[in-house]
């Protein structure tokens, strides 16, 4: 997670062989990506691919707070993008009642943009909760935004509230449960990508 105050930047960079998704937690901003300009505010996703030079400014009066997850694994070149979560579909979970996700690096929950970061926004609400027969297919990084709740990840309880950091190796074993008296919301990444359509 990263804050940058006004008056701040972050100033011309390039990861290389690193694709990049950037989720706007707070303020707004802009960026120029290999000199194309970008702006962004909350609720925001920004995707860069590696090998994009990048900068970022906040606007306004609000610290620009945003998180950030970068691969180093191999990429699939395609071009940088802003979406708004506000304006992604929402997939209602089949299997796990008061689950919804939505999709924001693709208009589906899988294959991503790129073979190495998948993104979306997760909503639990109170009571729900994602499977207890759930699997990890890839390593899943998350960051509560809103609620409370817990993680079982092969079998260790693990409390979760706002500003939260969960990450969960491939091949776990996993539960998320909302037990607070609110929505649970949680940005939630996967790197590499999912390299199938996922079953909700």
């Amino acid at each position: 997670m990263c804050e940058i105050r006004i008056g701040g930047a972050a100033i011309l960079d390039n990861h290389k062989d690193g694709d990049h998704c950037y989720f706007i937690l707070s303020g707004k901003g802009w960026s120029f990506i290999d000199g194309k300009r970008y702006e962004y505010s909350a609720g925001d996703m920004m995707w860069i691919p590696g090998n994009n030079d990048h900068e970022m400014y906040p606007t306004g009066v609000q610290t620009l707070k945003f998180t950030v997850t970068l691969t180093g694994k191999d990429f699939n070149q395609t071009n940088p993008f802003i979406r708004s979560f506000r304006d992604a579909t929402p997939i209602a979970c089949s299997k796990d009642e008061g689950v919804t996700y939505w999709p924001m690096a693709t208009p589906q929950l899988s294959p991503a943009s790129s073979n190495t970061i998948d993104f979306h926004v997760v909503e639990i609400l109170p009571g729900k909760c994602i499977s207890e027969a759930s699997v990890a297919g890839s390593e899943q990084y998350s960051y509560i935004i809103t609620g409370y709740g817990f993680a079982i990840v092969d079998g260790e309880r693990l409390e979760l509230s706002p500003e939260d950091g969960l990450y969960i190796p491939e091949g776990a074993a996993y539960t998320i449960v909302n037990n607070g008296a609110g929505v649970l919301r949680f940005q939630q990444t996967f790197g590499p990508a999912r390299g199938c359509v996922r079953q909700v």
